[in-house]
């Protein structure tokens, strides 16, 4: 465990003993009154489920494109690219949201991209799409590639950061779940965002991924051509 992460333990518990004794006074004292109990234990669940779920976004979030990853594998067919691997985190969002499952599904590679159908956002050119589409169709690529072409409109249904459990848990196994369920989205979502950046190319079968340094279709079609057969 690093200095950081204890450091952020330590804020946690400072923080959370702090309002603890702060609402026991307001309440006892009359000041929160109409307040129940199980409002007191919502909050509480809320609030130190969301400031745990960022320090552990902070430490997956590190990792997830991380090109210094020891996972990661160089490819011998293009220069400066690399075979990253999938975060498992990552697939099991996807699973347990059902959201852009049939990426993982895919027995092909996936080419994954953000475009504007109306062409207003330059940086999701929908030239770019239609020169992409067009490339993939052809019938020396499409054995080899699925082309999953997002809208912008449909991407922003994607929701970043911490997401909170959106009841009180019965459980402390039924927390634990709800923690896991709302970590692996997080994941799934930063991992698609950035991907979405530029381009990236998702080989389901061994469960990696490359990222394109840029949105050029000259490039994407070089890095393509390379990992035909990858």
């Amino acid at each position: 465990m690093n200095r950081n992460f204890k450091d952020k333990l330590k804020e946690v518990g400072y923080f959370t003993l702090c309002l603890v004794f702060l609402l026991a006074i307001a309440y006892f004292s009359g000041f929160l009154k109409g307040f129940t109990f199980d409002d007191f234990a919502y909050t509480y669940q809320k609030l130190v489920y969301t400031i745990s779920k960022n320090v552990d976004l902070d430490v997956d979030r590190a990792n997830i494109l991380s090109t210094g990853n020891s996972t990661a594998r160089k490819t011998s067919s293009f220069n400066n690219y690399r075979l990253l691997t999938i975060p498992q985190t990552v697939i099991n969002g996807a699973y347990d949201s059902n959201t852009w499952l049939s990426v993982f599904r895919s027995n092909k590679k996936v080419v994954f991209y953000v475009y504007d159908p109306s062409d207003r956002d330059k940086e999701y050119s929908h030239d770019f799409y239609v020169r992409m589409t067009s490339y993939l169709n052809n019938k020396n690529n499409k054995p080899y590639y699925s082309n999953f072409a997002v809208s912008v409109y449909s991407f922003k249904n994607i929701k970043n950061g911490a997401i909170a459990p959106e009841k009180i848990c019965n459980s402390l196994e039924e927390c634990n779940q709800q923690r896991v369920r709302a970590s692996n989205y997080s994941n799934m979502a930063d991992f698609f965002t950035k991907c979405a950046r530029t381009m990236c190319i998702i080989n389901p079968s061994t469960e990696q991924f490359v990222i394109l340094k840029d949105r050029n279709f000259g490039n994407a079609v070089s890095v393509l051509n390379s990992l035909r057969e990858w």
